[in-house]
């Protein structure tokens, strides 16, 4: 099924769930906490980018969308269910990023809830969690229909809006930072990371392949080491985003 992104609609549905949040929380620290986190889970993110963060001792966060595991996005090749494996046993975590990778818009309530059911069913075989997820929106699309049913069934909801969580801030409506291969994009990802360094609060930054030769949505291997090493050599703690969610309280 084709689906047109961005659309009017789907721009009217991201306002609405910005400037109508739900019960809000506060995220007060002085410490600087970043999230380094994988939507849909290319295999080179398993195999590149789970990669570095191992060797500095940390781990991330991995929105995987289970229509895509074992299978093909266009030319791009996803991770595999033996990646899925080894990145629970490594300690990274497994998060929700539905089943079958459409807009939360597209579904009805009853739809999109067995469609999450799917998907826990299937990341739980990789992980044994039992627990309420952690979750991102496909393709940064909100719905505001659907955040009653998200609030009820995950921790915490990640968007794309760039920010850093820190303040009074909607769980379910997280602020990210996207990494890129565009040249802004790094840019504007440097910018963010130095605010969060000297002023404190959690960074989430979002990915999809992590290579030598990125797509359009990935992220330059040496680009992200040195965002990994530069966090660390900061002064960041470096944690998933359910292990930030227990440390900021959320």
């Amino acid at each position: 099924m084709t689906q047109k992104i961005g659309t009017f609609a789907d721009r009217v549905n991201n306002r609405m769930v910005r400037y109508f949040p739900g019960p809000a929380a506060r995220i007060e620290t002085s410490q600087p906490i970043v999230s380094f986190t994988f939507d849909d889970v290319p295999e080179t993110a398993w195999t590149a980018g789970a990669r570095i963060l191992e060797n500095e001792g940390v781990c991330g966060t991995f929105y995987i969308a289970g229509v895509f595991i074992d299978a093909y996005d266009g030319a791009q090749q996803m991770i595999s269910a033996k990646g899925c494996s080894e990145l629970a046993a490594a300690g990274h975590e497994l998060a929700c990023h539905t089943f079958s990778h459409r807009k939360l818009s597209s579904f009805s309530r009853e739809g999109l809830k067995a469609d999450l059911d799917r998907n826990d069913s299937v990341l739980g075989s990789f992980d044994g969690n039992r627990h309420a997820r952690n979750f991102s929106v496909p393709f940064g699309m909100a719905s505001p229909v659907m955040q009653p049913l998200l609030r009820r069934k995950f921790r915490t909801t990640r968007g794309i809006m760039p920010g850093i969580n820190r303040g009074k801030v909607d769980p379910h409506n997280l602020a990210a930072v996207e990494l890129r291969s565009d040249q802004n994009y790094l840019d504007a990802a440097d910018l963010w990371l130095e605010d969060v360094l000297q002023n404190g609060g959690w960074l989430i930054i979002f990915t999809h392949d992590v290579s030598r030769t990125p797509s359009f949505y990935g992220c330059p291997e040496e680009r992200f080491q040195g965002f990994v090493r530069r966090a660390l050599s900061g002064g960041a703690k470096i944690m998933t985003v359910d292990a930030a969610a227990t440390a900021l309280g959320l």
